[in-house]
């Protein structure tokens, strides 16, 4: 490793996880926080577009150009302007802002702009707007699809004609306590109360974002798990209606062979529906209920605290998770880590697979 890494006064990261393969011409890695906040705030609009000024530092390691991105500050107050969702003047008064807040020290190293369900592509507009505003020496342009969970870096090519896709780029994990704050003051599940500070001062202590954005998921999806509980009560109830109903029908037309038939067919019709929709019900519960480790992080508590009884947890590895993104959103830091790494007979920590299921302790 260069020596220019060290003179900057930045410890290189040791647990990285490649995301795509090494790009030949330029190094990017981008820290775990960063990471989850972007796609956080790429899905906080129904199906708006996002823009977002990238934070970071530029070095040269073991001769390759490489850029460490460790913040990241929403392009606010943007306008549709000939089709394309561009940063005004006043975005830029309120990035600067942000800036000199919460990243003192760091400088622009790109953008970022997400498209629901449009793919990781750029467009002729991103590319023209990109030369203009970011063509400076490696500074990136990240595409987001939220929808479909598809990312791509992409910068200028040596003659600065065009963007060019970069094979893949690396994600590490670090305290990062600037973007934590950023995160707690800029909760994109829950507004943030205005607190007076005497008020925090008398409090004496800070809410860790990463908990603070866990448990506002947490509580979310219970809720959503709950609606469908009573929507399959719901559903119950009027499944035990109709059969009850179609009891007493048959019971007042046994002697009518004509009409025993059509009773009949009507109970079989009504069978169907009413199975049908148990299905659909349970597969919903059974969806929402796997919709986010949330869920069964909370239905394993619940568990314990109805139950009485210890019951083991699991997870099934998802695409672009990693153990330690895994332990930060269940126990809310790093704290755990090894304990996975062990119940779990893991060689290497930085190779998982997604489909495979782990054991939580």
């Amino acid at each position: 490793m260069q020596t220019d890494l060290e003179n900057n006064g930045t410890v290189f990261p040791t647990n990285v996880r490649q995301m795509g393969a090494a790009d030949d011409g330029l190094r990017i890695y981008m820290e775990d926080y960063v990471h989850t906040y972007l796609y956080q705030y790429a899905r906080s609009g129904a199906t708006g577009e996002k823009l977002a000024v990238l934070m970071g530092k530029q070095f040269v390691l073991d001769g390759k150009e490489t850029v460490f991105i460790s913040g990241v500050v929403q392009a606010r107050f943007t306008e549709k302007l000939k089709g394309m969702e561009t940063i005004t003047g006043q975005s830029w008064k309120y990035i600067s802002e942000e800036i000199e807040k919460y990243f003192a020290g760091l400088e622009v190293v790109g953008w970022m702009h997400s498209r629901p369900s449009f793919g990781a592509f750029v467009t002729s507009r991103d590319e023209a707007y990109h030369k203009k505003v970011f063509g400076g020496k490696n500074q990136v342009f990240f595409v987001v699809d939220p929808a479909d969970r598809q990312d791509r870096f992409y910068v200028l090519n040596e003659n600065k004609t065009a963007l060019r896709p970069v094979k893949g780029y690396f994600v590490y994990y670090d305290k990062n306590t600037q973007m934590q704050e950023y995160m707690l003051q800029n909760s994109l599940v829950h507004p943030k109360n205005a607190v007076d500070e005497e008020e925090e001062e008398e409090a004496g202590e800070r809410i860790d974002a990463a908990g603070r954005i866990r448990s506002v998921l947490m509580s979310k999806q219970v809720e959503r798990v709950r609606r469908v509980k009573h929507k399959y009560a719901a559903f119950t109830l009027v499944s035990a209606a109709l059969c009850m109903m179609c009891v007493i029908m048959s019971m007042s037309i046994v002697r009518s062979v004509t009409r025993i038939n059509r009773l009949e067919t009507e109970v079989v019709s009504v069978k169907e529906n009413v199975e049908r929709q148990r299905e659909e019900t349970e597969a919903l519960a059974e969806d929402m209920s796997n919709y986010s480790p949330v869920i069964t992080v909370m239905a394993a508590e619940n568990s314990d605290e109805e139950k009485g009884e210890y019951e083991k947890r699991t997870y099934t590895i998802k695409e672009g998770d990693t153990l330690a993104g895994i332990c930060r959103l269940f126990y809310g830091d790093d704290s755990r880590l090894e304990e996975i790494i062990a119940i779990n007979n893991i060689a290497d920590p930085d190779v998982i697979y997604y489909g495979t299921e782990i054991i939580l302790p």
